[in-house]
Order: C-alpha cells, then structure tokens, then sequence
C-alpha cells in the first residue's frame, strides 16, 4: 500500500521492470504467468473503472499496490475485499494509515443549510436535530462547582434520534438535486455536502466525543485488516506510541533500525515561545492588524539570511493562505519587511524561501537541497482526534480511561499517561518528518530552527538527528527578539537588544552614509558607547556585512 497515486504507479514500474530478479529461485517466472498475464498491478483511480469489471485480474495478479484512499476503501466492502486478499499471504504498508475522523458542529449545518435549497432545510433539520441537541446538552453540562464540565476534558455522548429515515431520506434527495447543486454552488461544494451528509449516521450509531463546540467519531470499519504476515513500514514507528500501547486486541512488533544518517554537520536551535494557534492568534494586534509574533520571527529570518542558501518555512495553513485563498498573514508580514522571492505552498521556481504548512509535504522531495528550515508552529491536532486513532489502530472501541485535560508546562495535556504520550509523539513525529525535507543527503549540513514552548517536544526532535549539534536556545521576549549570536544564560543583554534595534533602523533606511554620532543620538547612548552595541566583531554585524547590506567605516556606516 502507498499513500499517493504517483508511488503506485512508480512502484508498478519499478517492480514490474525487475520481476524477473524477484522470481530468481523460485522457477520460471513465464510459467508462472497467471489471469490475464499481469504479474503486476497498480490500482489508481484512473484505471479502477477497468479493474472494477475485471475483479478476477485483481485477484490472480502476483503482486497488488493499492493507495491508502483504497486500502479504506476494501474496509467497508468485505465483499470487493475478498477479491484483493484471496490467495495472498502478505501485506505491506508504506507509512502509517491515516483513517478518517468525521465531525459535525453549528458550523456545518449552517454550510449545510446555506447551500440546499430552502425546500430541504426541514428535512435537514429533523436530520441533524439529534446532534444539535447533542451539542446544547454537552456545552451546559456543569460540574459541582458550577464550572463548564467540557473545560476538564473530552466527553464522551451518544445523540439520539428516533428514526434515522431522515438521514436516508436527505442523501437520496441531494442526489436528486445533484444537478442543480453543481450548476448554482459548484462541484467541489457538491462533493463536500454529500460527504457530510453520507456521514451522518455514524454519529447516531456509535460513541461520539464532544469537544469545543463539535462532536466527533469514526467508522469502526476502518481498522488494519490482516493476512498471515503484515509489515508497516513507517519511519515514525520509534515515535509513535500508537504501536506501543498494551491491551489493543491488534499487537504490533516493533523492528527497530538503526540511525544511519550523520547529521554531525547540522545544528538546531530551540526558540522558546508557544507557537499553538491559539497562542499566535494572540498576538494579533488589532489596532494596527499586525501579528506581533510574525513581526519579531520574520525579522529574525531576516537577520540570519543569507542569499546563498534556501529556506524551508513551515507552520499552520491559516497563516499561509487566507480562507478564499489569498496570501496569509506571515505571507504579508515577510514581503512587508522586504522579501519578495517567495514560493507558497506547491507552487515552487526556484525561490530561496518557500512556506509550506503541515501536512503539505510528505511524501514530497521539493526541498532535498534546501539549507535551513525554520518550524514556526506547532502541529497540534484537536484532543479527542487523539483518542479516536487509539481505537482504530487497536481495534478496540471501549477503552474506559480518563478523559480529563490538565495543565503541563502552561499548556493543556491529558491527564491519561498513553493518550498524552500519543498526543506528544504525534506532534514529534510531525515536527521529525518536517525537518527531514529539507537536505537528504548521506552528510546533510542544515540549520534548523524549532518554535515551541516545549522543551521536551523540542529535545526529542532533535534526538532523531544523529549526531546533530544542539546550538543554545533562545527565548522569544516581549520587547525584542533576542538573536542566537548574542544570547546569554542570563536572559537578554542591553547589548543583543540594541545592536538588534541599530539593525533593524539600519535596514528600514534607503541606501546611504550614517553618521554613528548620529545614530547614537537617535537611540540616546553615548557616543563614546557605540562601538559596545555595534561593532565589526559582532556575530550579528558580521552576518550583514558579508551579505553586503552594510558596511562600517571609521565615523560612519555605510547601508548599501
């Protein structure tokens, strides 16, 4: 199994031009032709139409790749399932299978409702009513102090329904309605309405999880089916506790293997700051409708760039792209202070910085040769999708463990040691992938960059690199940024903070000859002091100096 449509077909190739090798030993592989003669196949869904009416194809083929979307896909069919499984007695899956989680809050039923015709809104309402109901009852919910319930953990609920004919009943009519959907909406929002909507039931039908205005659950179909030998091939599978948890009716074996890459030539430095949505969207300063936080990061970015190299920028896609597709908000706060060659999302020429968002490049080589990579997020999904990969990748679906969300490190976990180790390997595992994009070479020499308020999360990254140079961390202040060249452990120098103001002014002004009297007059130090805060000697000063931004003369600095 393969996560994209590209590998299964590289993979067909691959196997297919070498299948000769493969049979060495085990007889002539002409005599081993079976079917229609295939000894190979990929399935994609540009040629599913043929094999869908072709099954005895699929089923005597020797070897078999099929994508993730597939793989989920024979889970709910046992039937079509028996035509790719029959005869086989292995599988093999590339990376770990990211089974669907569906959700449901006030925010999809008024998506729903703004797009059906007003002639379906009672019957979507008698459809979802159940979870509406759901969803009132959980957000009044309140604990014996009077204090919200749902703000000590996930609850977990069951909305009910009389009868689910309403649920059926909308499904037939929007496709019914399909043609006038697609002509005044679109097809992509078609699409996005059927598959809510197709969805509906599994709330009604199983354990629901209520957190933060939304219901969430899953299909119980969707779980590992096995054959007699089964092997997972994921490069996260030394981080995932998801392969570790003990009492799931599926046991994995874990296979590790060893560290071959030196990353002896790289180094990585820990910037402290919390870098959750949440903790972004805060330092939004909405008088002046500017982020606080990009505005300190990307003038760090700035100091340290150098124009020989190129940068893999990585964080949420809301900061990336806006909701209609425009440029985000770190987009706009990086071409704001004065860098133009930028690539966003897939859309790379050859620029030296391209800004991508999580869950935007596995599986993709883009960046191979790029120098730095800087995470400016972190990659933290919803509590209770945490809880819900428990069930499918254990295949149990009544775990009786605590719920409840504490406060560690001035930043919520849960209080249930293996879901909060699952919660914290998953953004590990993330950050790991992330970081690996960029130089994957035998002897990589990156710089990295890691934003996150968490020690822990950030040392456990780095422990995957092999021999990687851990450089001192440095703490994102109030008042300024502090640059790595002049940290101390002390906390901030009077000196990193003004050599840092100088610079950033220096870097604001058209091209020309300062005097440094003057420049010290406009930060109101002595004169005699200058050379303290700004000097040739200076790690930071030297960094714009090579670059050829600035150059220091005897009274003067000179911004070319």
């Amino acid at each position: 199994m393969k996560r994209f449509a590209k590998d299964v077909e590289d993979s067909e190739e691959y196997i297919g031009k070498n299948i000769d090798r493969l049979y060495q030993g085990f007889g002539n592989s002409s005599e081993r032709i079976i079917g229609k003669g295939q000894h190979v196949i990929g399935i994609t869904s540009d040629n599913w139409s043929y094999y869908r009416h072709n099954l005895e194809v699929v089923r005597d083929s020797d070897v078999l790749i099929i994508t993730h979307s597939r793989y989920k896909m024979l889970c709910e069919d046992e039937e079509l399932r028996r035509w790719f499984t029959e005869g086989r007695h292995t599988q093999i899956i590339d990376e770990r299978i990211d089974f669907d989680i569906v959700s449901f809050s006030r925010s999809e039923y008024n998506k729903l409702f703004s797009v059906l015709p007003h002639t379906l809104h009672p019957l979507l309402y008698d459809a979802t009513k159940g979870l509406l109901d759901q969803v009132n009852a959980c957000e009044r919910m309140k604990t014996s102090e009077g204090k919200k319930l749902s703000s000590r953990g996930i609850l977990r609920c069951h909305p009910k329904i009389d009868s689910l004919e309403p649920v059926y009943e909308l499904c037939k009519v929007i496709n019914k309605n399909k043609a006038e959907i697609i002509r005044d909406k679109g097809l992509p929002v078609y699409n996005n309405l059927k598959g809510i909507v197709q969805k509906l039931e599994l709330f009604y039908k199983k354990t629901c999880y209520y957190n933060y205005h939304s219901l969430s659950t899953y299909n119980r179909k969707h779980r590992l089916f096995c054959l007699d030998n089964n092997v997972i091939l994921d490069a996260n599978g030394q981080i995932d506790h998801l392969y570790g948890v003990k009492n799931g009716n599926i046991k994995f074996i874990l296979d590790k293997q060893s560290k071959l890459i030196d990353h002896s030539g790289s180094t990585i430095t820990h910037i402290k700051f919390s870098t959750s949505k949440t903790s972004i969207h805060k330092k939004l300063n909405t008088e002046i409708n500017q982020n606080e936080y990009f505005e300190k990061i990307t003038n760090f970015i700035k100091r340290n760039f150098k124009f020989d190299k190129r940068y893999l920028v990585v964080l949420h896609k809301e900061f990336v792209l806006s909701v209609n597709g425009d440029e985000g908000d770190f987009i706009r706060q990086l071409r704001q202070i004065g860098f133009t060659d930028i690539a966003v999302g897939d859309k790379y020429n050859g620029e030296s910085i391209s800004v991508n968002w999580y869950g935007n490049l596995i599986g993709k080589n883009t960046w191979r040769d790029f120098d730095c990579c800087y995470l400016l997020g972190t990659p933290n999904q919803r509590f209770e999708s945490h809880i819900i990969h428990l069930c499918q990748f254990t295949d149990k679906h009544d775990w009786r463990v605590s719920l409840d969300i504490i406060k560690k490190e001035k930043a919520r976990a849960f209080k249930n040691r293996d879901l909060e180790k699952i919660r914290q390997c998953d953004i590990i595992s993330e950050m790991y992938q992330t970081v690996k994009r960029v130089q994957r070479i035998p002897k990589p020499k990156a710089e990295i960059y890691i934003v996150t308020s968490s020690g822990e999360v950030f040392n456990k990254v780095a422990k995957q690199l092999k021999g990687i140079k851990i450089a001192k961390p440095i703490p994102l202040v109030i008042d300024d940024f502090m640059s790595k060249h002049e940290s101390s452990d002390s906390g901030l120098s009077t000196e990193a903070t003004m050599t840092e103001r100088i610079m950033d002014w220096l870097l604001s002004q058209p091209p020309g000859t300062y005097s440094k009297r003057d420049i010290a007059k406009q930060f109101n130090i002595k004169s005699s002091h200058f050379s303290r805060y700004f000097n040739k000697d200076l790690s930071l000063v030297q960094t714009y100096i090579s670059t050829k931004q600035i150059r220091i003369e005897y009274r003067s600095i000179i911004r070319l």
